[in-house]
């Protein structure tokens, strides 16, 4: 496929380094020479330096033989001008990211679909959405959707002395809703684990659990070792996502306290948000402020500040001071790699990798797409249609090798949600959903394809 790819950033960077890997022809567009001479000492794409909105740019970036337009520069304003100009040159398919919902108005009758956009994604609003998920359940760490809507995946944390501690898979106490979850993988010191019957869940065990959205949430009272609802939410930066995030957790009858160093961002938002939430000035990486500001008694403090560094070194800061959950909003990817091996974090989101995920599930093949990357650890979430002559079609699951790489977690047969249990038999059209590191995809892509089709 021939993709155009609008801006070098650390989302752009990253669909490129996906998709370039996928026998797809990729051009990145970016008006900074550094960001395309990074990308392409790493990555076998075409790079064109110049306006992201600009005919001429464009052009040379292929967009007349362009099969896919994803626009993800930094600009709301440039997106949606180069898919309008996309769509001009017959673009089949085009991806624009927005940074809020402002820019169209349903009320009003203006749709992205007026202006031959066929998808936008909104990445911050997706993270702000994940964030206030995580903070109705403390052991609760990452969520993953799907397009059945009833599906999902979570990862949940083990506490000390909760129901999971220290339980065999095999002997799980209540058989009933372990016939309707399957433990997909689990992450323990920052290894990877695929689950089998004799594993034991340890406290601080992170353990990805898929099956119905009912049943996966039922887990979640075995796993919290406290059910204590958060009263106190601090949040450390003004920022924009701190503009989406306040005015939902004050709906949701948390009080709220913001931190921000800049007096005059404080003020602001003070004078915009002032009903319910409390300005303290001071950075949130001075543990003074913080004690000022009553991290002890917090349930959750939430860094959303531009700088990643300040963000990871306020919340160790704050659960030191006793902070319950904290949670971190990082963007580039050294840090989204770091962050899962720092205890004292609770969470990490990266409305950079959010957006890649919503991208790559509005992709597909024949035979596989990656419908997620996993936030807590170098995995993937792949899924993997069966083909009529493939070797797993009408097999049982359980009929491969355990030493297969991967964990089969679910299988979606049409708006069915199964757990992927050994005797479940896979059918013709299935979409399996599988966790495996990327290494071991084109090995798994073999065996859901028919013999001598190329993916």
């Amino acid at each position: 496929m021939n993709i155009v790819i609008l801006g070098a950033g650390e989302m752009g960077k990253q669909l490129a380094w996906t998709l370039s890997t996928k026998r797809n022809s990729v051009a990145v567009v970016d008006s900074q020479a550094d960001l395309l001479t990074r990308l392409q000492d790493h990555l076998d794409v075409m790079t064109v330096q110049g306006d992201c909105a600009d005919f001429g740019v464009l052009k040379r970036a292929g967009i007349e033989q362009a099969e896919l337009l994803i626009a993800a520069s930094g600009s709301d304003s440039s997106n949606v001008l180069a898919c309008q100009i996309a769509r001009h040159f017959g673009v089949k398919k085009t991806i624009c990211r927005l940074s809020s919902q402002g820019f169209f108005s349903a009320e009003d009758g203006f749709s992205s679909e007026l202006l031959g956009i066929d998808h936008t994604i909104l990445p911050e609003e997706e993270c702000i959405g994940r964030i206030l998920r995580v903070l109705r359940h403390q052991c609760l760490v990452e969520r993953v959707d799907f397009s059945v809507r009833d599906a999902q995946m979570c990862c949940v944390r083990v506490a000390p002395g909760s129901m999971l501690d220290g339980v065999k898979l095999a002997d799980f106490p209540d058989r009933e809703l372990v016939s309707s979850i399957r433990f997909s993988a689990i992450l323990r010191a920052q290894h990877l684990l695929m689950p089998r019957g004799d594993t034991v869940l340890m406290p601080g065990d992170e353990v990805y659990v898929a099956g119905t959205r009912a049943s996966v949430e039922a887990l979640f009272d075995l796993a919290d070792g406290e059910r204590r609802r958060p009263s106190l939410i601090l949040v450390a930066g003004a920022t924009r996502i701190a503009r989406g995030l306040v005015p939902r957790l004050v709906a949701e009858g948390y009080q709220v306290r913001v931190i921000e160093e800049s007096q005059r961002e404080g003020e602001q938002f003070l004078d915009d948000f002032g009903e319910g939430v409390m300005v303290v000035q001071g950075s949130p990486t001075d543990a003074h402020v913080l004690e000022e500001a009553g991290v002890s008694e917090c349930g959750a403090f939430i860094s959303v500040q531009q700088d990643d560094e300040n963000n990871i070194l306020g919340c160790i800061l704050a659960k030191k001071q006793g902070a319950r959950k904290v949670i971190t909003v990082t963007n580039k990817a050294e840090y989204m790699e770091i962050v899962p091996a720092l205890k004292p974090i609770d969470c990490g989101f990266s409305p950079r990798l959010i957006g890649v995920n919503l991208v790559l599930n509005l992709l597909g093949s024949e035979t596989a797409h990656i419908h997620a990357m996993l936030h807590r650890t170098r995995a993937y979430v792949y899924e993997f249609r069966v083909m009529a002559g493939s070797r797993v079609c009408g097999q049982r699951i359980a009929a491969h090798p355990a030493a297969f790489p991967a964990t089969f977690a679910l299988v979606l047969r049409g708006d069915q949600v199964l757990p992927a249990a050994g005797d479940v038999v896979l059918l013709d059209g299935d979409r399996v959903a599988v966790i495996a590191t990327p290494e071991h995809e084109q090995q798994l892509a073999k065996v859901f394809r028919k013999p001598g089709l190329l993916s």
